[in-house]
């Protein structure tokens, strides 16, 4: 997504610095490398470098957006989730008869709310949106460029690349509470027996043709 540089309330400028060539030959073979414990393999159909959607409601959506925190539970706030929505051309927007199949879009914001890295938008079609910048390391404080990869073997703050792989997921049936320090825990890699039994009945459900 591409704009001009979102400020954050801590002073930060937030630029869109993630290339599609990151996207090509950085995130998308790691993201194959942490699911391949599963079998299971993404295939890149296109890299779209999008402008962000400036209407009248512009300033007013980064705002929230750059201003949202968790409640006393720890969820995020999900009355951001309609304002990046917003934010997308509708024109490159899955449309209701692509939905349910294999492809999978993946928006790449500067920014999707504090402590947050991504969230799959199961509501808005799994339209997910994955931040390049996050201060969830910080605390909700000053956000730091997210890494693309990390070592797997070394969980530190997560990256992107863990993050998308995270919310893809959600759209194959798992969800939070299902492990511990696990991808779906956001603070490891390793899959489980029973994560990839549920994930590959639902990829080899929404693959065309099946041929995981």
């Amino acid at each position: 997504m591409r704009g001009s540089p979102w400020l954050h309330p801590s002073g930060v400028s937030m630029d869109s610095w993630v290339t599609a060539a990151d996207v090509t030959n950085t995130i998308l073979p790691e993201m194959n490398s942490i699911w391949a414990q599963a079998k299971i393999q993404w295939t890149l159909e296109s890299v779209l470098e999008e402008d962000i959607v400036v209407g009248s409601d512009y300033a007013a959506a980064v705002d929230y957006i750059v201003n949202t925190s968790r409640d006393e539970n720890g969820q995020a706030d999900p009355e951001r989730l309609p304002y990046l929505y917003g934010l997308m051309q509708p024109a490159n927007r899955s449309t209701d008869e692509q939905l349910g199949t294999n492809l999978f879009h993946v928006y790449l914001f500067p920014f999707v709310g504090n402590t947050s890295q991504g969230n799959a938008m199961a509501s808005f079609g799994y339209h997910m949106v994955v931040g390049i910048w996050s201060n969830k390391r910080t605390d909700g404080e000053a956000p730091e460029k997210s890494y693309l990869v990390e070592d797997q073997s070394a969980f530190v703050r997560g990256s992107i690349a863990a993050t998308i792989s995270h919310e893809l997921g959600h759209v194959l049936n798992l969800n939070h509470n299902e492990c511990n320090n696990c991808l779906m825990q956001s603070n490891g890699y390793p899959i489980t027996e029973a994560q990839i039994e549920v994930s590959r009945g639902k990829a080899l459900a929404r693959s065309s043709p099946a041929t995981l």
